[in-house]
């Protein structure tokens, strides 16, 4: 049995949040991380994620940051013969010659219940869908992409109003958790590694900017809005020449309101909530901006009923 201050060899490829958490974990626990593999981007300081090199630096931690895996860095962790590899949220696909390297395998963690929303973005897919819960999945890693075997995986729901980003930061959070729970059982080899069942789904990464489409069900408009809000890049429509990033929507159905068309808008609240009709009901948008901004003699041209945002 492997124990906290034994010399087990341990390397991470690992970006964001999630992975500033787990090695925090694993020097508390006095785990010898004998190198981290990471790729930063400037969003994740926008978002607020602390920073993985940085971490690193004030922990005494080597670490890399290479564009891209390269024969030099392969050679690097081959000399350092890991005991084992995690990937916890890296952007790029490890080789097969890492893959194959350390004893106790490659581990990555995945935010869904595979072998269902396998790929980059599965929580921002799970809201896209409609699904009511997502999960997470710790598994071995193989040759293809989150097809390895399956050492541990949990459910949880899925906020009725939580937003691809709300969702993405609650993943991260609850995958360091999880990671932390089971640390000791993956080294220890003690959970039992189950082959996936069945086809399962892939979904691949979404655009940065998304275009709503008023023909659309008002569901599917809704959950469109809810994975680009702030401070993703939120969905956008268009009203005669302005354009208009929505943030939040809700579903209404009221006698009050009649469908008029996609896209037509049925009518403004004293509050300056936009009602719209969508194929197949009405939604209510109640955050959103106009660009360039309206002058206040402009409000009740553009805010009125019978005006339609295009698509």
């Amino acid at each position: 049995m492997v124990k906290a201050n034994s010399r087990l060899k341990v390397v991470i490829f690992g970006c964001q949040q999630i992975a500033v958490n787990f090695i925090e974990y694993l020097t508390q626990k006095g785990i010898d991380i004998s190198l981290v593999v990471t790729y930063e981007l400037p969003l994740d300081k926008t978002y607020g994620y602390a920073s993985v090199s940085e971490t690193c630096t004030e922990r005494g931690i080597c670490f890399v940051k290479p564009a891209r895996i390269t024969e030099s860095l392969i050679n690097k962790i081959t000399e350092i013969d890991p005991d084992i590899i995690f990937s916890v949220y890296y952007r790029k696909i490890l080789p097969s010659k890492l893959i194959n390297l350390p004893r106790l395998g490659c581990v990555n963690i995945h935010p869904s219940i595979l072998p269902f929303y396998r790929g980059p973005v599965p929580t921002a897919w799970a809201i896209l869908n409609g699904e009511k819960e997502f999960g997470l999945t710790i598994h071995l890693m193989d040759n293809g992409i989150d097809t390895g075997a399956i050492l541990v995986q949990e459910n949880h729901r899925i906020g009725d109003d939580e937003t691809g980003f709300e969702l993405y930061n609650r993943g991260m959070q609850l995958g360091a958790e999880l990671l932390k729970k089971h640390f000791f059982d993956i080294i220890n080899q003690k959970l039992q590694p189950k082959q996936q069942v069945g086809i399962g789904s892939y979904y691949g990464k979404r655009k940065g900017i998304s275009r709503i489409d008023w023909q659309q069900n008002r569901d599917m408009i809704r959950n469109i809005i809810r994975v680009h809000a702030r401070p993703y890049n939120p969905a956008e429509t268009k009203l005669l020449n302005r354009y208009v990033i929505i943030n939040k929507a809700t579903c209404i159905d009221l006698d009050t309101y009649t469908c008029q068309g996609p896209g037509v808008i049925v009518a403004i609240t004293e509050e300056k909530k936009i009602i719209v009709s969508c194929a197949d009901g009405l939604l209510r948008l109640d955050d959103y901006e106009i660009f360039p901004h309206l002058l206040d003699e402009e409000v009740d041209l553009y805010l009125q009923a019978g005006n339609k945002f295009e698509f």
